[in-house]
């Protein structure tokens, strides 16, 4: 039981990310606003604490979210 609450808690932060990710683009998605990125990404990193996940976790979701290529033409 405890791995299925995991799991569905996992999703539903890489979801939160990728919304994030989403309104973080400029209006032609060629760049990405880093400094509303980074705003959201906090939110969501202390809605994770709460939710009881550690930073190794959230952290790796972030990294799977975001592409490298983007950061760097930002």
């Amino acid at each position: 039981m405890h791995e299925n609450f995991t799991e569905v808690l996992l999703c539903q932060y890489r979801d939160l990310i990728h919304e994030a990710i989403l309104e973080s683009e400029t209006e032609h998605k060629t760049k990405l606003d880093i400094g509303k990125l980074n705003q959201k990404l906090q939110v969501i990193c202390k809605a994770a604490h709460y939710d009881g996940l550690d930073d190794e976790t959230i952290n790796q979701l972030i990294d799977a979210a975001i592409p490298m290529l983007s950061l760097k033409a930002a």
